[in-house]
């Protein structure tokens, strides 16, 4: 894979030709990708670096079986993408796969939470609470999601790890008293 300035038109019909994907535009794509390697690279790698050229320009691609089709991020975040479920960032990949995450909450409010990180999201991102389930329901790229999860991670931790509680003995005074 050795493109440099090249026309994502271009690329997309070259992995299309290459991978065999079959590919459906459903808006028209604009912008360049510069990308290289000395290696042959694998389909998924192929798929992971359109992926990531089209969400640097705004889009999304939707895989099913073979068939890739190009979409706007606004218009993947409401079309069939895959819905996963869980708070360990680890488990995250680092991609730019448009997904729906949701993510289970402990021991915060999912409501108030929802109103401090979303300063934090990508501007094409989506989130909302789920107050019944104390979960919170995003859509965005995994990489984006998995720093969001590690946030949450962070502050979702109950008040009993942050305390400590110490017996004093007494001695000499009543306990009472004191």
């Amino acid at each position: 894979l050795n493109v440099r300035g090249a026309p994502l038109e271009m690329v997309r019909h070259d992995l299309s030709e290459a991978a065999g994907y079959i590919i459906v535009l459903e808006t028209e794509v604009k912008g360049k990708l510069d990308v290289w390697s000395n290696q042959p690279v694998t389909q998924e790698e192929a798929l992971t670096i359109l992926n990531s050229a089209l969400s640097k320009n705004g889009y999304a691609a939707l895989q099913n079986g073979r068939s890739l089709t190009i979409v706007s991020k606004e218009t993947a975040k409401k079309r069939d993408i895959p819905v996963k479920s869980g708070n360990n960032p680890l488990s995250i990949p680092k991609t730019d796969e448009m997904v729906t995450q949701i993510i289970p909450v402990k021991f915060i409010n999912a409501a108030q939470l929802t109103q401090n990180l979303q300063p934090l999201l990508p501007s094409e991102a989506s989130m909302t609470a789920n107050e019944a389930g104390n979960a919170l329901v995003i859509t965005d790229t995994q990489a984006s999601i998995r720093r969001i999860t590690e946030i949450i991670h962070a502050l979702d931790t109950s008040g009993s790890e942050a305390t400590t509680v110490h017996v004093f003995a007494l001695q000499y005074a009543d306990a009472k008293q004191v």
